[in-house]
């Protein structure tokens, strides 16, 4: 670390960042100071004191108030980052207390928790089945680790070995409760949108603007594989953002194509906020899967929750279509975690 990020560190309080994200929301130190139970001449004086430790103005002072500098437009963001870590932190920690028979731990990566397990939850209210549940939204990785380590109950997403790959077997059961399908997207007014008739060939896609995830997320990989399969060379992204939404909003804006899980697109496809592409071939479906302790298989909240899927999963496929549901119960052996 260098000595701006020690001084930082060893003086910055997180009343400090409380003080400028409330003065850039009021918009003037009076009533930041109301919202903080604080005078205005408090107010002032803090701001001093932490536009001092940053080495730079965080605000312009305006006869009618204040507004951020372009450096206060950094530290403000931030400064709200930290502060809903803090409050995650103490959610969680006042959740972690929660007794284990009181309650469901469920994980599932971002999409997933955006789109699927709110209409699981809802199929379990109504149902008269839904008991207290805490979400975990992460990365695969982390869930896989607390799956492990017994601090989820369950564990909903998609089923491929970039997602489940580094989840240790032992005990555990992967059921498949559904498919999730890939479409490629854009903005209507995209030129690729002109024509929807058309059927595109992924040659002709690959020097597009992409907008995608970086390596290792499902979603990249899928864009990178197809593109192999057709002897075609790895894409080069125009952005890259991790957040799925994010990249939805940017193709709203014209920026580029996306690939997409057709789950996480189809209010904007009702909407018209974006239209598909027509494509001679897509990634195929990837499952999507959950994954539960064997020994844990019968609890109540994992027992009603197979049974919300299986509802679900029923209505939206056709009896004569309809798969036989895909379980892998692996060894029954305690998991080294």
């Amino acid at each position: 670390m260098h000595d701006a990020t020690h001084r930082l560190l060893a003086a910055l309080r997180m009343r400090q960042l409380e003080l400028i994200s409330t003065l850039a929301d009021a918009g003037n130190m009076r009533a930041a100071g109301q919202r903080l139970h604080l005078s205005t001449a408090a107010v002032s004086k803090g701001l001093r004191e932490v536009e001092a430790l940053f080495g730079t103005a965080i605000f312009h002072r305006l006869p009618r108030g204040v507004v951020t500098t372009a450096a206060g437009d950094l530290i403000v963001q931030r400064a709200r980052v930290l502060l809903g870590e803090v409050a995650q932190l103490a959610d969680e920690l006042a959740a972690h207390g929660m007794p284990a028979d009181q309650g469901m731990r469920l994980g599932a990566p971002p999409f997933i928790a955006w789109t699927l397990v709110p209409r699981l939850l809802r199929d379990l209210a109504a149902h008269g089945g839904l008991p207290p549940v805490r979400i975990v939204e992460g990365r695969l990785a982390d869930m896989c680790q607390k799956l492990e380590a017994g601090d989820l109950d369950v564990l909903v997403t998609m089923n491929t070995p970039s997602e489940l790959g580094g989840l240790r077997p032992d005990g555990f059961v992967i059921e498949q409760i559904g498919v999730e399908e890939w479409t490629v997207v854009c903005a209507p007014k995209h030129p690729l949108a002109a024509d929807r008739r058309r059927r595109h060939a992924w040659r002709s896609l690959r020097d597009e603007a992409w907008i995608l995830p970086p390596r290792p997320t499902n979603a990249r990989m899928m864009v990178e594989q197809v593109m192999l399969q057709h002897g075609l060379a790895p894409i080069v992204p125009r952005i890259e953002s991790t957040n799925a939404i994010t990249n939805l909003q940017l193709a709203e804006q014209a920026l580029g194509v996306t690939l997409a899980a057709r789950c996480v697109i189809e209010d904007r496809l009702r909407r018209g906020t974006l239209v598909e592409i027509g494509m001679e071939d897509l990634p195929a479906p990837v499952p999507i899967a959950m994954v539960y302790r064997f020994s844990g298989a019968h609890r109540g909240g994992v027992s009603a929750l197979r049974e919300a899927a299986q509802r679900l999963r029923s209505a939206a496929t056709p009896p004569e279509a309809s798969p036989s549901s895909s379980t892998r119960k692996f060894s029954a052996r305690k998991s080294r975690a």
